[in-house]
């Protein structure tokens, strides 16, 4: 009877000691960034007008908050190294540390929550069909039954189209420009993926239209592992900032334009 306080002692101690490592570690994520002196973050490289390349230089309405971010973060807008990535390897550069966290359009899902932290949105898309302006047949995702149709995978599109059209056959390829190259080519009768990339490409690129209506408009946000959140922390307090000051308003008018209100979160 004397021995069971102890034991509970012993279990408590123990408890702490393997929960301490963890706390530091979280607690740690953003000093690690702070003493670096720079970001490293996974950035979409093919996503205008959210993340592109002009060139060799990154841009888009993503880029420039992040640019914000660092200014306030390191007192450098510029201290930041971008990482491409796509839908389908950006959680394994997040997760094997290749990245401090992700900026990529990431669509807060619950079955992501499991397996990632996010910060507050500073966006929300759903998916919709691009198909080719001469294309007469196709006018909402139903329509592309027994069609050939273009995902990334792991993209929400991807998932999506499956609920929605099981019978629809999926091409998937990892990058947009190979996905608007299959497209052009008749590979494949339309691409499917979030309404706020399609919205930049048919800015870009005249001869494809957006047609039906927007599936699962959730929001987007920040990335980070989970259990190691306080950058994702950090970029919720910024994101707060800039909508209050309107700054997040002003990067939407000078990115999509006419369409802020319909992207943002």
């Amino acid at each position: 009877m004397l021995l069971r306080p102890r034991i509970r002692l012993l279990w408590t101690a123990l408890a702490v000691c393997l929960l301490a490592p963890q706390a530091a570690r979280a607690d740690d994520s953003l000093a690690a960034i702070k003493a670096r002196g720079k970001i490293v973050v996974g950035v979409k490289a093919d996503y205008p007008p959210f993340g592109f390349l002009d060139g060799d230089k990154n841009v888009g309405l993503e880029i420039d908050l992040l640019h914000l971010i660092a200014k306030d973060l390191l007192g450098k807008a510029d201290a930041i190294e971008f990482v491409p990535v796509v839908s389908a390897n950006r959680f394994q550069y997040l997760n094997t540390n290749k990245v401090d966290f992700l900026f990529s359009t990431v669509t807060v899902t619950d079955q992501r929550k499991e397996v990632v932290d996010f910060s507050a949105p500073y966006m929300k898309s759903g998916w919709q069909v691009l198909i080719k302006r001469s294309n007469a047949t196709i006018h909402d995702a139903p329509d592309l039954a027994g069609k050939t149709v273009v995902v990334l995978p792991g993209s929400t599109g991807e998932s999506g189209l499956e609920r929605v059209v099981p019978s629809a056959t999926l091409l998937k390829l990892p990058q947009t420009s190979e996905a608007l190259q299959a497209l052009q080519s008749g590979r494949a009768d339309a691409f499917v993926q979030d309404s706020a990339l399609l919205y930049g490409l048919v800015q870009q690129y005249p001869q494809y239209k957006v047609v039906g209506k927007t599936y699962d408009d959730l929001p987007i946000a920040a990335a980070c592992r989970k259990g190691d959140s306080t950058p994702c922390d950090y970029i919720s307090k910024e994101i707060a900032k800039f909508t209050k000051s309107g700054v997040l308003k002003s990067e939407y008018r000078k990115w999509v334009y006419g369409a802020a209100e319909r992207f943002m979160p």
